[in-house]
């Protein structure tokens, strides 16, 4: 009879042990499906803010390319209107100069003309 209740004893013992090993187990799968789940989410979320500071990133990349862009397309411009407005000048300097010259032949003509006839 001593040896039976001992026996119960480890026996209930060897079953409250596994027990508790198994609710160990429960709450160590149960903590790594959480941990897993948290590190999921916060992986998402700082890849979101990471697409997000990157996206700003480039458009203010984009932004100053095309200001620079422009800035230059506008220089560009102004030199083409300059140099134009030079060679406008010049083409009407030229123009005034070979007008008079065409008027004062042709007025000599004019002149040759009428002094060869009899008036």
């Amino acid at each position: 009879m001593n040896g039976e209740p001992k026996k119960s004893a480890a026996l209930e013992a060897l079953e409250k042990i596994k027990e508790a090993e198994e609710q160990a187990r429960a709450i160590v799968q149960e903590a790594r499906e959480k941990l897993s789940a948290e590190i999921t989410k916060e992986a998402s979320e700082e890849a979101e803010r990471t697409k997000k500071r990157d996206l700003a990133r480039a458009k203010e990349e984009a932004e100053a390319h095309k200001k620079a862009i422009l800035e230059k397309a506008t220089d560009e411009a102004e030199k083409i209107r300059a140099e134009t407005e030079k060679e406008t000048a010049e083409l009407r300097r030229r123009a005034s100069a070979l007008m008079a010259e065409a008027i004062k032949k042709t007025s000599l003509k004019v002149e040759e003309f009428l002094e060869g006839r009899p008036v």
